[in-house]
């Protein structure tokens, strides 16, 4: 694991804390995946975003995913 999947992680683990504190329920796993991809560009938006679903199933949070085009249309 690079440094910058360490920080990615980090980064993914400390939303997931957010998310989990204000118990949204559902999470659109594809639009946080976009917005981490900004500053973590070594990974794909579909790598981020299936470490964050992994991270948030542990946790017993919801998530929903979209179509990576309609997320950057809509951005």
């Amino acid at each position: 694991m690079t440094d910058d999947d360490r920080r990615l992680m980090m980064e993914i683990k400390a939303q997931a804390k957010i998310a989990y504190q204000s118990r949204p329920k559902v999470t659109n796993a594809t639009k946080l995946a976009a917005a981490l991809h900004r500053d973590f560009p070594h990974r794909t938006v579909e790598e981020i975003q299936q470490k964050i679903e992994s991270v948030w199933r542990v946790r017993g949070m919801l998530v929903s995913v979209s179509k990576v085009s309609e997320v950057s249309t809509a951005s």
